[in-house]
């Protein structure tokens, strides 16, 4: 009997390892092919919201202004959400001829009605969003997840405003964005997302273009 128990329990050891190292193998075999797709990802939607850049660099100086996030806001009428924001890169953009022609910010909102909330925004040199992608979202299907929507999107592009509102009676004014239908909390997450890429780059104008 005690044979039989010991024998079980050498058997399962085995099983156990084998179904570890496995797990392992596959875990090892797989991390490379998908942080390689998700720098794809990434760098597609730096093209897609600045399609005029040819290359994206990072500056030393405006790290530093990152690190410092939000302290390093001068204008206080920022509204940075109830959980707050995160600014997790911003890159130079310069054309085929190495003329710097703005910024990417990337950003993340923790206010999102399912969790946080990451975006890629592109920011002209007049101040002007030239786009922005949706990296991380995990609102409710039909009602926030229409935030990657472009119609929705779309509301904040050309324009020279640098602190948007959200408004559910219907948009009046150039800085009003309507809200998605039913979805509140995730329009004004996804709101102050933008408005702290905004904020920051006023911040950094002054070390970009010197």
């Amino acid at each position: 009997m005690k044979k039989n128990i010991f024998k079980d329990i050498i058997i399962f050891a085995i099983i156990t390892l084998a179904a570890g190292l496995s797990l392992a193998l596959v875990n090892s075999l797989t991390k490379e092919p998908i942080a390689i797709q998700n720098e794809k990802i990434i760098q597609d939607s730096y093209r897609s919201v600045f399609k005029q850049g040819k290359v994206f660099a990072n500056n030393k100086e405006i790290d530093e202004i990152v690190d410092k996030f939000p302290e390093t806001i001068k204008n206080k009428n920022y509204n940075f959400g109830e959980n707050g924001i995160v600014i997790d890169d911003i890159l130079m953009v310069t054309d085929k001829t190495d003329n710097l022609i703005g910024h990417i910010i990337k950003v993340t909102t923790k206010d999102g009605y399912g969790g946080d909330i990451t975006l890629v925004i592109g920011i002209d040199t007049k101040d002007t969003i030239t786009g922005i992608e949706v990296l991380s979202i995990d609102e409710t299907v039909g009602l926030g997840m229409n935030a990657k929507n472009e119609n929705f999107k779309e509301q904040y592009y050309n324009k020279q405003i640098n602190n948007f509102t959200i408004t559910k009676t219907g948009k009046q004014k150039d800085q009003e964005i309507d809200a998605l239908s039913g979805a509140t909390i995730t329009s004004t997450a996804f709101n102050n997302a933008v408005n702290s890429a905004l904020a920051i780059n006023q911040e950094i104008k002054e070390i970009a273009y010197e």
